[in-house]
This record gives structure tokens, C-alpha cells and sequence, in this order.
């Protein structure tokens, strides 16, 4: 599961960096938490571009914040979000809390965390998750779906996002502590 996330003002420059029109309008920093509006890249046409978006899906007044990746094509809230509304959620970590509510952060090798995600017509995204790896499993069961700056096109790309719904990126733990006896 994804519950949190943070952006930091650098985040912005490796997005410039990249290309991607980021006006001032579109900057959150700090942490991002469900119900927010925040950034996310979109396709329109055949360019990217950063829009606003609600973190959650509302479902009869529930918040839906996550999608599995390994059901999310059987899904029938999720099945024409991801074959045609699909998002990348620009982060710089993540956090975690482990079973003993330590928070525990994570962050990408690479200067820009890219999460998965899809959205709907309300405006509305979830990030997709997958099964944790071994640098999360010992904190959480799921970890979200990572991809790198070079797989942007690939990801919007109609015959190969399916690929991707099992893709991560190296990163490690940047804060917190894995008290290993606990565990």
C-alpha cells in the first residue's frame, strides 16, 4: 500500500530538466496525502503535461486511494481507467510504517520517484500497487508500482503499459529504522 508520499522544490527542476511545463500553480511541497489535489503527468495528444489531480477514488463516500496491479485489468472501477486514463505520480519518497508504527521513508536511486496510477473522469487517481520486494517486505506487504524518467513514453504507450504493471526501480531506506528483533 502507498499512504503517503512527499515532494521537495527539486523535484520541480528535474521535471524542467525533462522538458515538462511545471508553473508555479502546479507546485506542492511537502507531504501528500490522500484527498489532496497534487501533481500528477498525464498524456494529452501525443505531449505529457502535469495537471492537478484528487488522490482517491470516492466510492459512496469511501476513498479508494490504491489499485493492485495484478487485478486492475479485472476490475471493472479500474479496467477503463488503466486502459485509457493512466498517470505517473511525481514524488521524491514515500513512507511506510512498519507493524510497530515506526514510519520508515523510501527513495528512489534517481533524483525523481515516478509512481503508476490511473484516473478517472472526475479527476480522481490511485497509485497502483504490486507485491512488496525484499527491501519492503520486512516494513509492508505492498509497495507501489516505480517507474524511471527513460519509461515515460513506454508507460502512456497503448501496447506496452501491461508490461509495466510489475515494474520497480532501485531504492533503498532513507529514514527510520528496521529494527530487525521486532520483526
Amino acid at each position: 500500500m502507498c499512504g503517503r508520499y512527499y515532494l521537495i522544490k527539486r523535484i520541480y527542476e528535474v521535471l524542467k530538466d525533462m522538458e515538462m511545463d511545471v508553473a508555479s500553480s502546479l507546485q506542492v511541497i511537502g507531504d501528500c496525502r490522500p484527498h489532496q489535489m497534487l501533481p500528477v503527468i498525464i498524456q494529452e495528444g501525443n505531449h505529457c503535461q502535469i495537471k492537478m489531480m484528487q488522490w482517491g477514488y470516492t466510492i459512496n463516500s469511501k476513498l479508494i486511494i490504491n489499485a493492485r496491479s495484478e487485478t486492475i485489468l479485472d476490475k471493472t472501477l479500474f479496467r477503463e481507467d488503466i486502459q485509457n486514463r493512466r498517470c505517473l505520480i511525481i514524488a521524491k519518497g514515500f513512507y511506510e510504517w512498519d507493524i510497530h508504527k515506526h514510519q520508515i521513508s523510501f527513495e528512489p536511486m534517481e533524483d525523481i520517484l515516478l509512481m503508476a496510477g490511473c484516473y478517472n473522469k472526475q479527476g480522481e487517481f490511485v497509485i497502483i500497487t504490486k507485491e512488496a520486494n525484499d527491501v519492503m517486505q520486512p516494513v509492508h506487504s505492498r509497495m507501489p508500482v516505480m517507474l524511471s524518467p527513460h519509461q515515460i513514453n513506454s508507460w502512456f504507450d497503448q501496447q506496452s503499459y501491461q508490461k509495466y504493471l510489475q515494474c520497480e526501480i532501485p531504492f533503498h531506506i532513507v529514514s527510520g529504522i528496521l529494527q530487525q528483533s521486532l520483526f
